[in-house]
């Protein structure tokens, strides 16, 4: 349990919460959540949150007493009230906390930018994909108040990197938001391709296998800003995107299972949920497989204004949700997804930084830090003709596994692979 679930729960949370309480009071005791993770600059970071009712006043009291050092004005006001806060009457508790929901969402001024040169650091060749996954998260977390969560597919040709992206997001988001606010839940679906595999999902019935595994789902238990990654998505039985659909439009649906305090509503509204699929859903038509790779320019474009970039990513949207209905998706599942990204084939200079990526990749399994890969050599390592960039890296690893291993590593020494694809050599920066 995150303190920022009691400032963001909304007014059906807020009544479940009263009448927990309401009940609680009624046989003498508080209502409490122990282990709660408090925000960052408290001290402690978790403490014991309890909520008591006393007459017509309601109180909430922390134990041990948190002190407070960040920078956030309103987080500071409200913990300065002390370990034991009284309010007179349950609204004036509840508007306290919802004031500082700002205080967990409030995103800084330049995140835009900030997603985006981190995204491009770390999938290469997708400029224009990094760019519309930046601006739908920043987005997303700049509201206050959402009423549910950000849901984007990526498509395009195998080994562009969707999975790639769809993995940075949760630790991307944490680094430029300078807290650890979002965990990654990772989920294959090709092995999802039965209709009764959705209970993995969602919790299987009473009484039937499976009842008492933890569906991925309620993952959002333990972490109100989880990133659920869905890969493959069209590997998948049609069940899944049903089951989903609600908490799509909603941001919430119903577990078979109560939590320990006796809900079983859960709350995905701060979640971010992301899907990749090789169907093609660009204007290029429904085939399977992609155009040859068009010419990519060698210099990155310049950052789009946001107002441009919205109306652009509309239209693109609504092309693919289209391309989404035509694959045989339901429409009203299609409509629901915030926003369909397209990643290209990669283009020459993007494949031969992709390879030099993958020997860093490979030497750090060995210990070595490989920090540059000759240019000329790089060229020559990459071949001209592959399934997929992915499918470079075992022909990679059987060329230099003897190279490495032949390299002692050394701490704190960078190195640099030159030569020719017949003569390597690994050499000291």
């Amino acid at each position: 349990m995150e303190f920022s679930q009691f400032c963001a729960c909304g007014p059906s949370g807020y009544a479940q919460l009263k009448q927990k309480v309401d009940a609680c009071a009624r046989l003498g005791r508080s209502y409490e959540f122990s282990g709660c993770s408090l925000p960052p600059g408290c001290t402690p970071t978790q403490a014991q949150v309890g909520f008591w009712r006393t007459g017509e006043d309601y109180l909430i009291y922390f134990r041990p007493a948190v002190a407070y050092g960040g920078t956030d004005p309103r987080l500071n006001e409200f913990f300065l009230r002390g370990a034991v806060q009284r309010y007179a009457g349950f609204q004036a508790m509840t508007d306290c906390l919802r004031d500082l929901d700002g205080a967990f969402t409030a995103p800084k001024p330049d995140l835009f930018r900030t997603l985006k040169e981190a995204f491009q650091d770390r999938v290469l060749g997708q400029e224009a994909a990094v760019e519309a996954v930046a601006f739908k998260l920043w987005g997303h977390v700049c509201k206050q108040n959402p009423l549910r969560p950000l849901s984007l597919i990526f498509y395009g040709p195998t080994g562009v990197g969707k999975s790639e992206l769809g993995k940075a997001v949760a630790p991307i988001l944490n680094q430029c938001l300078g807290e650890e606010r979002f965990r990654l839940v990772w989920t294959e679906l090709n092995t999802f391709t039965q209709a009764h595999s959705v209970y993995r999902l969602t919790g299987a019935p009473p009484g039937y296998v499976g009842y008492d595994d933890p569906p991925v789902l309620e993952a959002v238990r333990r972490c109100s800003h989880t990133v659920f990654m869905f890969d493959e998505l069209d590997k998948a039985h049609p069940e899944v995107l049903k089951a989903l659909m609600s908490i799509l439009d909603e941001g919430r649906c119903t577990a078979r299972q109560e939590d320990r305090d006796g809900s079983r509503e859960l709350d995905f509204r701060r979640c971010v949920f992301l899907f990749t699929t090789n169907t093609d859903l660009s204007t290029r038509g429904q085939r399977l497989g992609f155009a040859l790779p068009e010419q990519v320019s060698p210099t990155k474009p310049p950052l789009s204004a946001p107002a441009c970039l919205a109306q652009r990513l509309y239209q693109a949207d609504e092309n693919a949700r289209l391309a989404l209905a035509r694959s045989g998706v339901l429409r009203e599942i299609a409509g629901r997804f915030s926003g369909l990204i397209a990643f290209h084939p990669l283009g020459d200079a993007a494949r031969i930084q992709v390879t030099a990526k993958q020997i860093t990749a490979l030497g750090r399994e060995y210990g070595l830090e490989v920090a540059q890969v000759a240019p000329d050599l790089a060229r020559a390592l990459t071949p001209r003709k592959a399934i997929s960039p992915r499918s470079t890296v075992p022909m990679l690893e059987g060329l230099l596994t003897p190279i490495f291993l032949a390299q002692r590593p050394m701490k704190g020494v960078t190195l640099r692979l030159e030569g020719a694809i017949d003569h390597l050599c690994l050499v000291p920066i």
